[in-house]
This record gives C-alpha cells, structure tokens and sequence, in this order.
C-alpha cells in the first residue's frame, strides 16, 4: 500500500505531539488546608453542691386554735380580725355572771370546812389529855380525831372546788395564747359558745418564721443515701440549705434549713416529707402557698466540669472532643450529670485538666489537626450581680 505525501505530514506532526506531552513535567500538589480554628477550655475539677428541685407548700411555723373553754354567751371582741396579736391580749369575753356566782358558793363552802376544821381540831385537843387518865373512852377520842381526818378531807374538796371556780371565771376572758396574726371570728358576739365542746373561735399563725414542705420520691432518698454511704457525696457546711422561688418566680430573699425528714414513706404517694424552717420577717410566704424548693442535698468533691457547649448529644448518648498535646483532636464518650450553672458534670468519660472543643465542633473529624485558641468564658450571673452593686 502506498502512503501520499500529505498523509505522512500528518503522521509526523501527531508523533511529535505525542512525543511532547510525555516530556511535559508533572503538575505541582495541591495546598494542604490549614488546620481548623477552634475555642478550646481545661475541664476543671471542683466541690458542686447537689441540688435538686421539688415544689414545697407554706405552713405557719405555729398555729392555734382559740377555743371557748367555759359554756356561756360570748359577749364581745376585743380584737380587729387580720392583725398581730401579741401572747397574753384579751381576744374575747364570756358572760361570767354564772362562773362569778360559782366561786361566791365554793368560797362559802370553803369557810364552812374551816370552821367545821377548828372545831374539830378542838374536841380532839380536849379529849387527848383525858384518854390519857382514862376519863374517857378510847372510842370517844378516837371518833373525835376521825372527824378532824373527815373534816379536813372536806376542807380539801372546798379548796378544790374554789381553784375550780375561779379557774372557770378566768376562762371567761379568752386570752391569746401565741403571738401572731390572728384569724377571722368564727363565732358572732351573743351566741352560745363551750355547750358540749370547747368551740373553736379564731385561729392565730405564727408567720415571723414559716415552714415549707416537699417531698422527695424514695428511690431519690435511697440514692442519696447510697452515695453518702460510699463517701462520693458529703454532708457539712452549706449543705441542707432551701431556696425558695415565689409563685412569680421570684426568688426569696432569705434561705432556710432543713429541720425535719420523716421516717416513713407514703404508702400511697411513695415519697418521704421534708421540711424546712424559713425566716419571714416581712411576712412575704404565707401559709397555703406553692414555691419551688431548690433543696442542697449535699456536696459532691472532685467533681470534673466542662462548659455545656462543648456536650455534643448523639443518638448513643453524649460526646467531647479532647485535643492533645500535637493539637490533634479524639472523640471522648462521656457519661453526664446535672448542670451546674453553665457548666456539665462528667460522671465519667473525663478527667480534670484536659483540654475540650467549646467551639468549632462542626468542622472536626477523629485525629484532624486544630490550631486552638482559649475560649473566653462568659461572666457568671452572680459575678456580674455582685460586680453592678
């Protein structure tokens, strides 16, 4: 076969092409990224207290019911009802014609007995020194100290009978037995009061210190009881400290201590009662109210903290990502706890001093090299309060 002319110009210019494209020198790697910029902070290790909330309700820290003690017709008030009282203020008055007339009679009857007294005191005189020479019988002497015995004996009844009758008159005057902010009249002026029982008249609330009551669920107080027992959570200063949130989610301007825990669990409810004592000089909580309890159980030492936002949630749980000493990044497991302020508690998973990602999370893969910059934490609310004063 024969080639034309033009056709090996074509041939040769092709060759040549190739020739040089094989001689063309490689082309240069690309540029490696730069490392990801990220916020980096040191988990700390530190003494939280344990706290936990309940919703607790106002008692008085005292309260009595002011009862008739006497029957007879209630005369008059002597108080404004809704204002303080003071121990000792006279609060009502009962008719006390008939208790007045009473003591008059045991008071008689009382003179009657001493009389009857020294008279038998004075037979018995008599005829002591004659039984002894025999003037007389024994018998005779014998009777007539018998009838002193009786007679004093009736004396006692008339004594008795007397303290009776002016304790009555005294019940006449219903006196405040606590000092407190005294309730509304249950009992109008003129109506008969004390037949049959001591009938209830008013009620006086001690309000100067009020209790709360909560509850907390068994398996809670069994916990608690648990960790105190292995020493990971202590008692001791600071520690059995209320506070208390107002219906307005204000918070309450004193603290109070926990003074009682029962001993039995509610059958039905399943949880045990607590209580606490809270100073209330201005009378702000009043009885029958609802607050939130925020109750420190206890304090837990050693306990590891790392900011809640470098916490990432994961559908397995909660994760961290801890940067080493080559500025390399490694996915850390965590087990968590409660919040505490703006920071997470660490059951487990972590240690103190370790450095953790705040921010730039998005941008991080296991073993990626990071360029870390220390994250600035944001003032704590009651540094700030404290610093605005």
């Amino acid at each position: 076969m024969s080639i034309t002319r033009p056709a090996t110009c074509v041939l040769s210019l092709l060759a040549a092409a190739l020739l040089a494209g094989c001689n063309k020198p490689p082309a240069p790697p690309a540029a490696a990224a730069p490392p990801a910029a990220v916020e980096v902070a040191v988990s700390r290790a530190e003494t939280v207290p344990v706290v936990d909330e309940f919703v607790g309700r106002v008692a008085a820290y005292r309260s009595v019911e002011v009862r008739a003690r006497v029957e007879g017709i209630l005369e008059r008030r002597h108080f404004v009802e809704g204002s303080e009282v003071r121990r000792g203020d006279l609060l009502y008055t009962i008719d006390a014609t008939p208790f007045q007339i009473a003591l008059a009679d045991a008071q008689a009857d009382l003179a009657r007995a001493q009389a009857n007294l020294a008279s038998a005191r004075s037979r018995e005189a008599r005829l002591a020194p004659l039984v002894k020479e025999n003037a007389i019988s024994q018998q005779d002497y014998d009777d007539a100290l018998t009838a002193v015995k009786q007679t004093e004996a009736l004396l006692a009844v008339s004594s008795a009978n007397v303290d009776r009758a002016r304790t009555n008159l005294g019940y006449t005057r219903v006196l405040a037995t606590e000092s407190g902010k005294i309730g509304a009249t249950l009992v109008p002026e003129g109506r008969l009061v004390g037949k049959g029982e001591a009938t209830h008249l008013t009620t006086i609330d001690r309000l100067d210190k009020v209790y709360v009551n909560f509850t907390m669920a068994d398996r809670d107080a069994l916990v608690l009881q648990r960790e105190l027992q292995r020493g990971t959570v202590k008692t001791g200063a600071g520690t059995s400290v209320a506070r208390i949130f107002l219906p307005d989610g204000s918070e309450f301007e004193r603290t109070g201590q926990l003074d009682f825990t029962d001993s039995r669990v509610n059958p039905g409810t399943g949880t045990l009662t607590l209580r606490a004592v809270m100073p209330n000089p201005r009378q702000q909580l009043l009885p029958g109210m609802v607050v939130r309890v925020l109750y420190t159980l206890a304090s837990r030492p050693d306990t590891v903290l790392i900011p809640q936002a470098a916490v990432v949630k994961t559908p397995t749980g909660h994760i961290a990502w801890v940067v080493d000493a080559e500025h390399r990044v490694q996915r850390r497991d965590l087990v968590v706890g409660a919040w505490h302020g703006s920071d997470w508690i660490i059951d487990r998973g972590l240690g103190a001093g370790e450095t953790v990602v705040v921010q730039g999370l998005q941008r991080l893969r296991q073993g990626a090299v990071v360029a870390p910059s220390p994250w600035p934490a944001p003032a704590a609310p009651a540094a700030a309060a404290a610093a605005s004063r």
